[in-house]
C-alpha cells in the first residue's frame, strides 16, 4: 500500500511546476521536487526490498510446514 502511494506521489512530482512539501511530523517542510524524488524512490527500494525478504520468509515457513505435515502423515 506504502509502495503505491509512493508511486502516486512521484508521478504527481513529475507533473508539478510549484512549490512542494514534505511532512516531518506535525510539520510541512518546503522541498525542491528532485530531493523529495530521490528520497521516495529510496523509500520505494527500501519496501520493495522488505517486501522480498517476507516473501523469502514465508516461503520458508510454508516449506518447513510443509516438511512438518509429511513427517506427521508418515507417522500416522
Amino acid at each position: 500500500m506504502q509502495q503505491t502511494e509512493i508511486q502516486k506521489a512521484l508521478t504527481e512530482l513529475s507533473n508539478t511546476k510549484d512549490d512542494v512539501y514534505k511532512v516531518a511530523g506535525p510539520v510541512l517542510i518546503k522541498s525542491d521536487v528532485e530531493t523529495l524524488k530521490k528520497e521516495l524512490t529510496e523509500k520505494v527500494d527500501f519496501i520493495s526490498m522488505r517486501v522480498k525478504t517476507l516473501e523469502k520468509g514465508e516461503k520458508r515457513l510454508k516449506d518447513q510446514f510443509e516438511e512438518i505435515s509429511q513427517k506427521l502423515s508418515k507417522m500416522n
